[in-house]
């Protein structure tokens, strides 16, 4: 795709600048030609003076028309997945490009590898679909490997190696799964799970997710310097990957998405636990503020954390969640104590409100009634 961009010239200073406002003098920029920029068999191409946006339109075809008699390189999916594999790796976390990397290399390279992306047509994403949908996977993760050659090919049509994207064009998997009913835990079940939790430790981990309604690789991630006693406050500014660096158990990466920056208010009740935690940490050899808060100089293990939460829910004759389920569980506890929804979703850290609402508007209070008697009004 091109992008066509009007010149900002100083008459001033005599030089081109890209502001309305000459940055040096402060003097408002003139705007002269227009120019254009784009991709072409993975080399950016810049084409300069033009009068107008559409000399400059008619410039890129003109010059895409001259070039096609040019050979060009063949680009197989394998090559593609090279190209992009490198593409993402600069602009993605590691976790990421290995969950997009593993989702093509096992999926659609086995079928398309060596064949010209050009030359892929429906009938072959028909069938490819077919042959997914035939090794029984869920929809989510059928979802995924759609969007994951989905996302690769719009990359070579960014690039100038695709005109169109058949993936697209054939559309993603058909959801025929049931609905699934979202587990959480009432107020009342985790009085009862909290009851049984006999060590410091958990009691404190599993009361963090249940009150603040973190999500586990931000709790995981905490060091003490991130918890304010004073002013009962905890920031949230980073997350734990299990499977971004080869080799290392863990790596700290920055948290999901610009929303997830935040500052969360505690309760009382978490800021005793916390504090009666904190004094049994202190006795500990080599404590320090910027040891993680769960647990010491390396972060819980999953899989431990899964254990004696479904341990202690046993223990508490209550039905078992995943760890994730207490991030609902926190987001059900204050809608159905009448909370904004536009606060709960800053709590989370979601991007927007949409996604607060798409995730939790079932579990909210029907008010129609109170909408009618605000509408019997006398007339």
């Amino acid at each position: 795709m091109a992008s066509f961009k009007q010149r900002k010239y100083c008459p001033n200073c005599k030089k081109v600048v890209a502001a309305d406002i000459c940055p040096s003098c402060g003097k408002r920029t003139i705007k002269t030609t227009w120019f254009t920029v784009f991709w072409l068999n993975g080399k950016q191409i810049k084409l300069n003076g033009f009068k107008t946006k559409r000399d400059a339109e008619e410039g890129y075809y003109n010059y895409l028309h001259t070039k096609a008699d040019i050979k060009q390189e063949v680009i197989t999916t394998q090559l593609l997945f090279e190209k992009y594999k490198h593409y993402i790796t600069v602009n993605l976390k590691p976790a990421s490009v290995k969950s997009a990397c593993d989702v093509i290399r096992l999926y659609v390279l086995p079928t398309f590898a060596d064949k010209p992306i050009k030359s892929i047509t429906t009938s072959d994403i028909e069938k490819w679909q077919e042959d997914i949908i035939n090794k029984g996977f869920k929809f989510k993760y059928k979802s995924k490997i759609y969007c994951g050659f989905c996302a690769m090919m719009n990359y070579a049509i960014k690039h100038n190696y695709l005109e169109s994207n058949v993936v697209n064009r054939v559309g993603n998997f058909k959801n025929n799964e049931p609905k699934k009913e979202m587990l959480f835990w009432t107020e009342e079940e985790f009085i009862k799970f909290y009851k049984v939790v006999d060590d410091i430790l958990w009691k404190a981990f599993f009361s963090f997710l249940y009150f603040t309604g973190c999500r586990k690789g931000e709790a995981l991630a905490l060091n003490w310097k991130d918890i304010d006693f004073t002013n009962k406050l905890v920031s949230i500014n980073k997350s734990i990957n299990r499977k971004g660096l080869e080799g290392a158990s863990f790596e700290i990466t920055t948290p999901k998405n610009r929303a997830s920056y935040r500052t969360i208010l505690l309760p009382d009740k978490l800021i005793d636990i916390l504090k009666e935690y904190k004094t049994f940490c202190k006795k500990l050899d080599g404590f320090n503020e910027s040891m993680f808060v769960f647990f010491g100089s390396t972060p819980l293990v999953e899989q431990t954390i899964r254990r004696r939460m479904n341990e202690y829910a046993d223990i508490a004759g209550i039905k078992q969640i995943r760890v994730h389920d207490l991030r609902h569980s926190h987001a059900s506890l204050l809608i159905n104590k009448g909370q904004n929804i536009l606060i709960v979703s800053q709590r989370l850290g979601h991007s927007d409100i949409t996604q607060t609402l798409n995730t939790y508007s079932h579990l909210m209070p029907n008010k129609q009634k109170e909408i009618i008697g605000a509408l019997n009004i006398d007339i």
